[in-house]
C-alpha cells in the first residue's frame, strides 16, 4: 500500500500533461497568438528636436514572432531625464512633469535624451531627442567659401558654332546639370546659433526634378546633421525649405542652372555637321537630328529634357511612339509620307526650365520662360503618295438646335461619299491637329471632340461633348479658330452669347475627360499655338487685341506699346521663337514678338497691304535664286551662325507676300533668357541691302480668297478663291494659272484643303459637289456627289434647312 501510494503523485502529473497537450492534436483549437513582442516600434523614430518646456507625443507599436499585431502594456523611458521625461501615456516632456502629468516646465537644460519603449522584456530602438532654445528663423545657405568659382562642367566639348557666346556669369549661383552642391541651416535664438542643439533637419522642395537633396549623416551618432548635399538635375528652379522643431526656413531657390541655347544640326554617319539643318530624303528614310543645350554657365547640358515637335508630324515624325528622342539630344526622325515640315527641340516649361525665372522679392511667383533653337531642322519628303480620308459636310444649321448634320468621311483612295454620320449639335466649323488624330467640332449649341479612328464604327462614338461650367448650357460654345499641334487644347470663340466669351479645353491623354477654362475675351477672330504647345497668342476685340493663354500662366496682354493696327492672322516661326502677327501696327506690316515673353522683337514694313494668310514654310524647301526670290545671305556671316532662314508666305486679295527673317545669338547674358535670341532681316545679294518683305501682284485685280496653299517643295502657291476659282503661281516660271472646277453650271469654291503631300485639293463647289483637283496634272478629276437624305430635301440636313457642303478638312 505504501508504494502505491508513493507512485500515486506521479501518476497524476502524468495524467494532467497528457490532458493538457490534447487541444494539440487534430480536431482540436490550436494555441493562441503569442502575447510576447518580437519587435517595438517607435514613433516619432530615430530623432526628434523640441523646444525646451514643449512636449512631444510617442506612440509604440509591437508585433510578435509571426508578425501579427500586438497590444501589450508599454512603458516608456528617458535615458537622461533630466532633460526629457516621459508620462506612463507616452507623452514626452522638455522639461519636468508635475506628480499629475498634466504640466510639463522648462527647467532650463539643454542636450539629448534616448526615449525607448518596453512591454514583456522587449525594447525600441531608441529616439534621439534633442533639446534646445525656441527657434526665431532657421536659414539655408551654401556651404562656405560662398564665392569659389564654380566648378568645372560636367560635359565640357566643343559649343557648336550658333552657342558659342560670351557668357557673363557675375552673380549667378546656379549648379550645371549633375553638379554637387553642399548647403546648410542654421537655427537661431534670439540671434544666437543654436544649430549644434538642434539636431537632424528635414528638407522639402516645391518641385522634385530639379534637384535632388540628400542630408548629410553624422558618422559618429549615424544621423542626419545640418547639411545637406544637392545634386543637379533638371534645368529649372525650385523652392526648398528646411525644418526643424515645427519651424521652417524661409524658401532658399535652388537652381540647375537654365538652358540659354539651343543648337540644332544633322548627324550623318554618326557626324554632326553644324552647318547642316536641311535634309531631303524619299519617305521611310530616318534622319538623326542632334540637339546641344548650353546652360547659362556655359556648359553642355548632358541630358537636356526638350520637346521635340514637328510642323507636320503626318509627314515628318519626331518623337512618336517606335521614333522616341532619347535623352532629349538625340532624335530619329520618321519620314512616313511626302511633304515638308519644321523640326525644332525646345527647352519647355514645365518639363524644362521650371519656375524661371523667380522673384526676389516675391519667389513663389514666376513666369516660366521657354529657350527655342537657333535654328529649325527643315526636311523635304518624296515618294509615292499616301490615301487619307476627308470629313464633308456644312454649316448652314448652325443657328437650329433641333437641324441635324451629315458627317461625310470620304477616302481619297476610293472617292465615295458613303454613309454619313449625324453630328449630335449642328456645326459651324472644323479643325484638325496637325497629327490628325483629333478633330473639334464648334457649335452655338455644343462644341465636340471628335475622334477620327471611331467614324463608322458601330460601338465605339466619334463625338465627345466638351461641358463648360457657368454657361447656360453647361457646354462650350463658339467657333474652334485654334487647335494645338499635339491635339491636346483647342481655343473656341463665342462671339453670339452674350457678352462674348473664348474657351480653352483640354483633352490630353489619360485624363479623366475634359477640362475647360472660360476667358473673358470679346470677339476673339483668330488664334494660334506655338509650336511646343505652351502658348496660344488669341487677338480679341475683332483684331484690335492681342492676348496670350498658357496651362501655365493666368491670361495676360503682352506688355507695350499695344496694338494699333487690326490682326488679320498669326504664324510662328520654324524653331517656335517668335511670333508673326499681319498688322498690328499699321496696315501692310508685320509685327514679330519673342514666343518666351510676348514682348516685341522686330517690326517689318513695306507689303501694300495686311496679309489675310501667313503661312511658315520650311526654310530647306524655299527655292532661293528662283523667280522673285533672290539669294539670301546671313548678315552674321563669319560669327558661326548657321546659314538657314524663316520664310513665311502671305496673301491679301491681289498678290503674295514673301517675308524672310534670319536668327541669331547675342554675345551676353542678360537678366532675361529671350534677349539670347535676336531677329534680323537677311541680306539681298542682288541689291547688298537688307532684305524687305516683297509683294507679287498676280495682276488678277481683286479676288475673294478663302484659303491658300504651299506645295511641299514651296515652288508653288495654290489660291483658292470664290470668284476666280484656283489660282496657281509658279515661282520657277513667275506665271499664274488656273485650275477650273467641272460643272455645268460653273460652280465657285465655298471651302477647300490639300492633302499633305500636295497632289490633291479637295473643294466644296456651289453645285454641292466636292471636286478632287489633282495638282499635278492642275485638273479637276472627279466631283464626288453626295445623296440625299431620307426625309429631307437636300443631303447634309434633315430638317428643312438647305444646307450646302461648305466645310472640308483633310486629315493629315
Amino acid at each position: 500500500m505504501g508504494s502505491l501510494r508513493s507512485v500515486r503523485p506521479a501518476f497524476i502529473a502524468v495524467i494532467v500533461f497528457v490532458t493538457l497537450l490534447l487541444p494539440a492534436c487534430g480536431g482540436h483549437k490550436p494555441p493562441g497568438a503569442s502575447p510576447f513582442p518580437a519587435k517595438i516600434n517607435l514613433t516619432p523614430s530615430v530623432s526628434a528636436s523640441m523646444d525646451t518646456g514643449t512636449i512631444l507625443a510617442f506612440v509604440a507599436s509591437a508585433q510578435n514572432g509571426a508578425n501579427t499585431s500586438i497590444n501589450p502594456t508599454f512603458t516608456f523611458n528617458s535615458d537622461n531625464p533630466s532633460v526629457v521625461t516621459v508620462s506612463p501615456a507616452g507623452i514626452a516632456c522638455a522639461g519636468s512633469w508635475n506628480s499629475t502629468f498634466n504640466s510639463c516646465t522648462s527647467n532650463g537644460a539643454y542636450g539629448t535624451a534616448n526615449v525607448t519603449a518596453s512591454a514583456l522584456g522587449g525594447t525600441s530602438q531608441p529616439t534621439r531627442v534633442f533639446v534646445h532654445p525656441p527657434i526665431d528663423n532657421i536659414q539655408v545657405s551654401v556651404v562656405p567659401p560662398i564665392n569659389a568659382p564654380p566648378p568645372a562642367c560636367p560635359s565640357q566639348v566643343g559649343l557648336p558654332p550658333a552657342c558659342d557666346l560670351k557668357f557673363n556669369n557675375a552673380g549667378n549661383t546656379c549648379v550645371s546639370q549633375n553638379q554637387v552642391q553642399t548647403l546648410q541651416a542654421q537655427a537661431f535664438s534670439n540671434g544666437v546659433d543654436i544649430t549644434a542643439q538642434v539636431g537632424p533637419f528635414s528638407w522639402t522642395q516645391a518641385n522634385l526634378n530639379v534637384v535632388t537633396v540628400t542630408p548629410v549623416i553624422s558618422s559618429s551618432v549615424q544621423l542626419p546633421t545640418n547639411q545637406a548635399t544637392m545634386i543637379a538635375n533638371t534645368p529649372g528652379a525650385t523652392q526648398l525649405v528646411a525644418s526643424a522643431s515645427g519651424v521652417s526656413s524661409q524658401p532658399y531657390i535652388a537652381e540647375t542652372c537654365p538652358v540659354q541655347c539651343i543648337a540644332l544640326s544633322l548627324s550623318q554617319n554618326g557626324l554632326q555637321d553644324p552647318t547642316d539643318v536641311n535634309f531631303l530624303t524619299n519617305k521611310g528614310t530616318s534622319q538623326t537630328v542632334e540637339a546641344t543645350a548650353v546652360d547659362v554657365q556655359g556648359c553642355v547640358v548632358p541630358k537636356p529634357p526638350l520637346t521635340w515637335t514637328s510642323s507636320s508630324p503626318a509627314s515628318i515624325t519626331a518623337g512618336s511612339a517606335t521614333t522616341g528622342c532619347a535623352a532629349g539630344s538625340i532624335c530619329t526622325l520618321a519620314t512616313t509620307q511626302p511633304g515638308g515640315a519644321a523640326v525644332t527641340a525646345s527647352c519647355t516649361p514645365p518639363t524644362c526650365n521650371i519656375g524661371f525665372p523667380l522673384s526676389a522679392s516675391l519667389p513663389a511667383l514666376y513666369l516660366p520662360q521657354p529657350v527655342y533653337p537657333v535654328t529649325a531642322i527643315s526636311g523635304l519628303v518624296t515618294g509615292a503618295p499616301v490615301s487619307t480620308s476627308v470629313l464633308a459636310t456644312s454649316q448652314d444649321c448652325y443657328s437650329s438646335a433641333t437641324c441635324g448634320v451629315a458627317l461625310y468621311n470620304v477616302s481619297t483612295a476610293k472617292n465615295v461619299a458613303g454613309s454619313p454620320t449625324f453630328f449630335p449639335t449642328p456645326p459651324n466649323s472644323l479643325m484638325f491637329d496637325s497629327a490628325g488624330d483629333k478633330a473639334y467640332a464648334g457649335s452655338q449649341f455644343g462644341a465636340l471632340l471628335l475622334t477620327t479612328a471611331n467614324l463608322g464604327s458601330s460601338s465605339s462614338n466619334p463625338f465627345t461633348e466638351l461641358p463648360a461650367t457657368n454657361t447656360p448650357l453647361g457646354v462650350v460654345t463658339g467657333r474652334v479658330i485654334a487647335v494645338s499641334p499635339n491635339g491636346n487644347l483647342a481655343v473656341f470663340s463665342d462671339t453670339v452669347s452674350t457678352p462674348n466669351q473664348a474657351y480653352v479645353v483640354s483633352s490630353a491623354a489619360g485624363a479623366t475627360g475634359t477640362a475647360t477654362t472660360a476667358l473673358n475675351i470679346n470677339g476673339a477672330t483668330t488664334a494660334t499655338f506655338s509650336p511646343d504647345n505652351l502658348k496660344a497668342f488669341i487677338i480679341g476685340n475683332g483684331g484690335n487685341t492681342l492676348y496670350v493663354y498658357s496651362p501655365l500662366q493666368a491670361l495676360s496682354q503682352p506688355p507695350p506699346p499695344p496694338l494699333t493696327a487690326p490682326v488679320t492672322t498669326i504664324a510662328f516661326s520654324s524653331s517656335g521663337a517668335f511670333a508673326f502677327l499681319a498688322g498690328g501696327v499699321s496696315t501692310g506690316s508685320i509685327e514679330v514678338l519673342n514666343t518666351c515673353d510676348n514682348s516685341p522683337a522686330i517690326t517689318l514694313t513695306g507689303l501694300p497691304a495686311t496679309p489675310l494668310f501667313l503661312k511658315m514654310v520650311p526654310a530647306g524647301t524655299v527655292p532661293q535664286g528662283s523667280g522673285n526670290l533672290p539669294i539670301l545671305q546671313n548678315p552674321n556671316a563669319g560669327t558661326n551662325v548657321p546659314p538657314s532662314f524663316d520664310f513665311f508666305y502671305g496673301l491679301d486679295n491681289t498678290g503674295i507676300d514673301i517675308i524672310a527673317t534670319i536668327n541669331s545669338t547675342t554675345t551676353t547674358t542678360p537678366a532675361s533668357l529671350c534677349p539670347l535670341q535676336t531677329i534680323a532681316n537677311p541680306i539681298n545679294t542682288v541689291t547688298g541691302l537688307p532684305f524687305t518683305p516683297i509683294h507679287i501682284n498676280l495682276q488678277k485685280g481683286t479676288f475673294h480668297p478663302i484659303n491658300f496653299f504651299v506645295s511641299p517643295d514651296a515652288s508653288q502657291v495654290y489660291i483658292v478663291t470664290t470668284d476666280q476659282g484656283v489660282l496657281v503661281y509658279s515661282f520657277n516660271t513667275q506665271s499664274v494659272s488656273a485650275i477650273p472646277l467641272i460643272g455645268a453650271s460653273n460652280p465657285a469654291p465655298l471651302a477647300a484643303d490639300i492633302t499633305v503631300d500636295g497632289t490633291l485639293i479637295y473643294v466644296a463647289g456651289t453645285d454641292g459637289l466636292l471636286h478632287e483637283l489633282n495638282t499635278t496634272l492642275a485638273l479637276d478629276v472627279m466631283q464626288i456627289p453626295f445623296f440625299q437624305l431620307p426625309n429631307s430635301t437636300n443631303n447634309f440636313c434633315t430638317s428643312s434647312f438647305t444646307c450646302a457642303l461648305n466645310i472640308v478638312a483633310i486629315k493629315p
